[in-house]
């Protein structure tokens, strides 16, 4: 494993871990990566651990995770299965059996299943085991999922149809001049770049009016095509050679064309904007703009690569050797690693922990008591200045708990006093002024 940007130097490694054919997802709280293996069975790398393990002995087919830790795909049955770390596996039979399964960042499963000319399509949200939503589109093919995971698109022939995740409600029917070959939303899901089989544009469908336009025009009908997860660039792979364009999204420019083979992993944007390459031996990071190298990773062709963002991998603190660092974090989680975890680095303790009981009580105590303060001067005041002594007094005692409440906290006292008293300045005379407009005291 690289530190980004500094490719020059490897931060960590494991002798034990199998080819992987492409990352499923990454969970950074456990630091665990779901993965799927050169031989199709999937597995969790962790890296705290430096453990890797194999999820299934049995081989599934539509791997899909959107959390790295649960992991999901269909059995020979056409069963729905989810393998999960803890032991929490789950199985989910369909009404005909499933073709694909989709995990969305909600929670939620999109399962489909071909029947005669129609394509069904369920949700479902584990553990439950009940279809909350259901719909029937024309028979389609692969389906694609938005990174946000608001829509799911299905490609028919010579176009595409859409559902919403919320309901399951269709979407209109895309027509496109002939076989989709590739499309990629971007992160947004405002626009889906689609490739054909006959058309060597690409095409752009606004996701908000379902309007196609045609975007850039490439030299001839692209293969594939990869998305930029931020949105910034769009690979497109030459049908017939060992290169890719690059796209802009924000023009959507065309800036040119670059040697690199075509893999699961790479080319790839990084999250630095830079391209990176796949070679025969080494990867070369190029310029997006220019399409000149800027570094050079020696024999990185021989890896895997998957960006993605951590802070699991901790500076130790300063003064500890290596070896005194590694024997500190060894005696700190030999009785509870998972105590340990939550106690130094999420800061979860009993200590710290919520008392919502407690907390009520005060709050009910402290409105309580600074509402009582300007009602007991109704005990010593006329009539007639009853309304502007208890309007003063109230200011002047929300004033004081305002001080006082800053003082406890470290705020600002004299921020937090004009905080308070102009907002309950305003808030009396809105009250005061709809009393006036409807001939009422309130």
């Amino acid at each position: 494993m690289y530190l980004y940007p500094n490719l020059d130097s490897v931060v960590w490694t494991i002798d034990e871990a199998p080819a992987l054919e492409r990352v499923l997802a990454f969970d950074g709280s456990a630091g665990t990566v779901a993965y799927v293996d050169s031989k199709g069975f999937p597995g969790r790398i962790d890296l705290r651990e430096t453990d890797v393990g194999k999820a299934s002995k049995a081989k599934l087919t539509s791997l899909s995770s959107a959390n790295g830790s649960d992991i999901y795909g269909i059995n020979p049955k056409g069963e729905i299965v989810r393998l999960n770390p803890n032991g929490g596996d789950w199985h989910f039979k369909p009404p005909v059996p499933a073709r694909s399964v989709i995990a969305e960042p909600t929670g939620e499963l999109i399962v489909s299943a071909n029947k005669g000319a129609q394509t069904l399509v369920w949700k479902v949200r584990p553990p439950d085991d009940v279809i909350q939503d259901s719909t029937v589109l024309p028979l389609s093919g692969r389906a694609v999922s938005t990174q946000m995971g608001d829509r799911v698109y299905f490609t028919v022939d010579s176009g595409l149809v859409g559902v919403k995740v919320k309901d399951l409600s269709p979407l209109g029917a895309i027509e496109l001049a002939s076989r989709v070959r590739a499309l990629a939303p971007t992160p947004s899901g405002d626009r889906i770049y689609v490739a054909t089989a006959a058309d060597s544009s690409l095409s752009i469908i606004d996701r908000y009016s379902g309007r196609v336009e045609t975007g850039v025009t490439l030299a001839a009908p692209p293969e594939d095509l990869r998305m930029d997860p931020l949105g910034r660039y769009l690979l497109a792979r030459f049908p017939k050679a060992d290169s890719a364009w690059i796209i802009a999204i924000g023009t959507n420019r065309l800036l040119g064309a670059f040697p690199t083979r075509w893999s699961v992993d790479l080319p790839a944007i990084t999250p630095g904007g830079e391209v990176a390459t796949l070679g025969d031996k080494d990867v070369v990071l190029l310029d997006p703009e220019k399409l000149t190298a800027k570094s050079t990773v020696a024999g990185g062709a021989k890896d895997f690569w998957y960006f993605f963002a951590w802070d699991g991998f901790r500076p130790r603190a300063r003064g500890l050797d290596p070896d005194l660092a590694n024997q500190v974090a060894t005696q700190l989680t030999a009785k509870d690693a998972l105590g340990a975890h939550a106690r130094d680095e999420l800061g979860i303790s009993d200590t710290l922990s919520a008392r919502p009981v407690q907390a009520a009580l005060a709050s009910a105590g402290t409105f309580a008591l600074g509402a009582a303060m300007p009602l007991l001067l109704v005990l010593f005041v006329p009539v007639t200045a009853l309304v502007w002594t208890v309007s003063s007094s109230s200011l002047f005692f929300l004033a004081l708990l305002g001080s006082l409440a800053a003082r406890a906290g470290g705020s600002p006292i004299w921020k937090s006093v004009a905080r308070v008293t102009f907002w309950g300045a305003l808030a009396m005379a809105l009250t005061a002024g709809v009393g006036a407009l409807f001939g009422t005291a309130l």
